[in-house]
């Protein structure tokens, strides 16, 4: 290797989930294909986002010895959808990626952190103002994150052309990413010559300038953009040849990518996927953590970031890309950007007749929305402010990156509106800008890039459009259907899956036989049928529900839904009925009951179709048909209202039948499975009373008839079950350790070992990993003085699988 300059290498992870907000709530729904997790926002995080900000390093026997923010050492670009997500989520990830920029910006000048283009829209395809738009959201949304200005902006996919370089160079991004793919020809600062590369033979290992310059070469703005360029090859390799399976492998063809006879510096660009690190490839987070802080510095390879290598080694040659006054170029298409409006040949697979004409009806349905929209939008904003209507919108994104603040909104329309304390002006100006966001939203790449427009994403696209139509209702003439031409455009297009048009994945897919509101309203409804408000604590304010009246079986209950900031409002009278197998039906009609004329019915036992031919004007829906996660919300509070009182009706059952426990050890089953499993509950039920009385404090007794209850439990084979216990006890032992941290406590030390102990014997499915994040601290302490005041902690931290013996 050169003695002048060490191996320089840069790992860039774009990290990147599309919106998967639902456009009505705001909030994911559940989405079964991602179980065990909630959504798959939620199991990418905890397989690949969360892993990346504390990786292990672990020893021989699988112990960890050490915990390592992988973001600290690669460059990365969090997509800003995906970064609100995670701020609101999983905050302590949120805090360890944005401690990660700022110790890198710290150590190398530079951070490591790049900005993205806002919801990941193909740039080439965008239209001036919603190009600027992108850039200008994704910056802001940055700078709210990172506290600092990006000097660099992820594009999607890559895509790229002359009108994508000059707003970027206006923002002031001084470079981006691209696959050497879509290099064309360059040459060095002085000459004339061009030196082909378009068989993505450009050398990756420098970086290049593009110049804004019309097809005679003038210039067409001041200033230029830097290019980076990824080694094509390795960065395939880490997503196809499993290289994050073997730190070492990895470093090894690091190395082969350098030239070591060479003198100038060179930089080894690997550009990936993300999602490799932990979700693709699992454990991939712990490899990229062994590669940057023990092959690395063992190997005279440096990690650093494109800011810091750009500012030491700036470019001497310029580069032309491919289409470049045209419609562009992109890493992931071979024919510009064909991938995103037309069938150009470029898929994920499919069936043998399988083709993306659909891919041109889809975006064209989606431009006729937004031509209106636009004309909407310009003429209906020019009454409410001074300001110009493109400059108002990229603005807004003051209120996108913490929509929950409503410090952020109310300053933003102070600063935008001719009156920003008239209640209808401010209402209105927000849907017009809502109507902007889903209109940008529809774009997103997503939506084309798989093989069927009856794909998640594509159905996601029109989500958001439909959104975007319905808030846009208010300022049309009497009679103008924006939908009935939308899907008129789109019925032009054809499925692969099921061969129909694209009107009816719409409204198959797209659209809710009951609006997404009303169910939401339905699910107050049944709280209040069930009685389980009490317990009931509304995140959503806009909600608001009553009983209007009850009687056996039946209820009446009045929902309102508000949302004062765009003046949108509903008012549903809900009859809730239970038959006698416990079934549940919803009878929501709109209005009040004045207005419906809602009443008990005569015969609670009516089917749901009786039901809905007894009310042709109203939607029936039967409960088990609400979004999973009002499901999910109503079995919660039934637990909580219900379990104790349940499990006490068992806890005496073989006493007051003379029955024995014993009889479970019975081999043969004799006993009927009811009797079984009423006596197993019993059991069950004592056991888990006193775990749940542990919690409340420490009590040595307690765990030693937890033990003898255990014993019991295993020797009658009754296979015990504790639900969500195990997510009491991690909040409780979170508690318990910050209260070390604070102090070190003997009783608290004891009691710490005592849940832990009693954790192991009830096979609680405790989440260890943000446990073993939050006493890394007292670990590396532990580890200086093994024998001192930290080492009552020992028990502790080898349950949390830390290296505790050879320290």
């Amino acid at each position: 290797m050169s003695e002048k300059h060490p191996l320089y290498f840069t790992i860039h992870g774009h990290f990147y989930q599309p919106p998967r907000e639902n456009p009505w709530t705001g909030v994911i729904e559940n989405q079964p294909s991602a179980r065990p997790n909630h959504d798959w926002n939620d199991r990418i995080a905890s397989q690949c986002y969360s892993p990346n900000s504390a990786s292990r390093i672990l020893n021989p026997y699988g112990r960890i010895v050490d915990i390592v923010n992988n973001y600290e050492f690669m460059s990365f670009n969090m997509g800003p959808t995906l970064m609100g997500w995670i701020r609101t989520n999983t905050p302590d990830t949120y805090r360890r990626i944005q401690e990660a920029d700022k110790k890198s910006f710290e150590r190398l000048g530079h951070g490591n952190a790049i900005a993205q283009v806002y919801n990941h829209i193909i740039m080439p395809l965008a239209s001036e103002r919603d190009k600027r738009t992108q850039i200008r959201w994704g910056i802001e949304d940055f700078k709210f994150h990172f506290g600092r200005m990006p000097e660099a902006m992820w594009l999607a996919e890559t895509a790229i052309n002359l009108e994508t370089v000059v707003e970027l160079i206006k923002a002031g991004i001084k470079y981006t990413i691209l696959s050497p793919t879509q290099a064309d020809k360059f040459r060095k600062f002085g000459t004339e010559e061009w030196t082909g590369c378009s068989n993505t033979d450009i050398d990756t290992t420098r970086p290049y300038r593009v110049y804004p310059r019309d097809k005679d070469g003038k210039p067409v703005c001041d200033g230029y953009l830097d290019v980076f360029f990824y080694n094509p090859w390795l960065s395939s390799a880490v997503g196809f040849e499993h290289l994050l399976r073997d730190a070492g492998t990895f470093g090894r063809r690091i190395a082969d990518a350098w030239d070591a006879n060479r003198k100038e510096a060179q930089l080894v660009s690997i550009g990936t996927d993300g999602e490799s690190y932990g979700h693709h490839e699992p454990f991939g987070d712990m490899c990229a953590a062994w590669l940057f802080n023990r092959y690395a510095p063992e190997h005279n390879m440096v990690p650093v970031n494109y800011g810091w290598f750009l500012e030491k080694f700036p470019p001497e040659h310029e580069v032309m890309l491919k289409n470049f006054h045209g419609e562009g170029c992109a890493w992931s298409c071979a024919h510009g950007v064909g991938r995103w409006y037309r069938d150009c040949g470029c898929s994920t697979g499919g069936g043998p007749d399988w083709n993306q004409k659909w891919r041109g009806p889809l975006r064209e349905a989606f431009d006729h929305l937004k031509v209106l929209a636009d004309d909407v939008y310009a003429r209906e904003i020019e009454r409410l402010t001074t300001m110009d209507p493109w400059d108002v919108r990229d603005a807004y994104v003051e209120t996108l990156v913490a929509p929950e603040q409503q410090a952020r909104t109310d300053h933003f329309l102070q600063t935008v509106l001719l009156h920003p304390d008239d209640a209808k002006e401010r209402a209105k100006a927000l849907r017009l800008l809502e109507i902007q966001k889903f209109c940008l939203f529809s774009y997103t790449s997503c939506g084309w890039f798989f093989n069927d427009i009856e794909g998640l994403e594509p159905v996601q696209n029109m989500r958001y459009a439909l959104r975007a139509i319905e808030l846009m209702e208010p300022f049309l003439p009497f009679g103008h259907n924006i939908k009935s031409e939308v899907l008129s455009i789109l019925a032009r297009a054809t499925s692969n899956e099921h061969k129909w048009n694209g009107a009816e994945v719409f409204t198959r897919y797209a659209e809710d036989d009951v609006p997404v509101i009303l169910k939401e309203m339905a699910e107050r409804a049944a709280i209040f049928h069930l009685e389980l408000e009490e317990n009931y604590d509304d995140k959503d304010s806009r909600m608001k529900a009553e009983k209007i009246s009850s009687r056996r079986r039946q209820t009446l209950v009045r929902v309102t839904y508000e949302d004062k900031l765009i003046a949108e409002s509903r008012e549903t009278t809900n009859l809730v009925i239970t038959d006698p197998l416990g079934r549940v039906n919803i009878v929501v009609a709109m209005g009040s009951v004045e207005q419906n004329g809602l009443k008990f019915v005569e015969n609670p036992n009516m089917s749901t179709q009786e039901l809905r031919r007894l009310f042709p004007t109203a939607y029936v829906v039967r409960m088990r048909d609400l979004m999973s996660d009002s499901l999910q919300c109503i079995n919660k509070l039934c637990t909580q209202k219900h379990l104790t009182k349940l499990t006490e009706s068992y806890s005496h059952f073989a006493l007051n039948h003379g029955i024995s426990i014993d009889s479970l050890a019975d081999p043969d089953h004799t006993l009927p499975d009811t009797m079984r499993k009423i006596l197993s509950l019993e059991l069950n039920a004592r056991i888990h009373n006193k775990a749940l009385k542990l919690l409340e404090g420490p009590d040595s007794k307690l765990v030693d008839e937890i033990k003898d209850l255990m014993d019991e439990a295993n020797a009658l084979d009754t296979n015990p079950s504790f639900g969500g216990t195990g997510r009491m006890f991690h909040a409780k032992l979170s508690k318990l350790i910050d209260d070390v941290y604070a102090k070190i406590d003997e009783s608290t030390v004891k009691y710490i070992t005592d849940l832990i102990t009693v954790a192991d014997w009830l096979h609680l499915g405790i989440d260890k990993t943000s446990l073993e994040n939050k006493v890394f601290r007292i670990y590396t302490q532990f580890r200086e003085d093994p024998n001192g005041k930290l080492a009552a902690l020992k028990p502790m931290l080898g349950w949390l699988n830390f290296e505790v013996d050879n320290v």
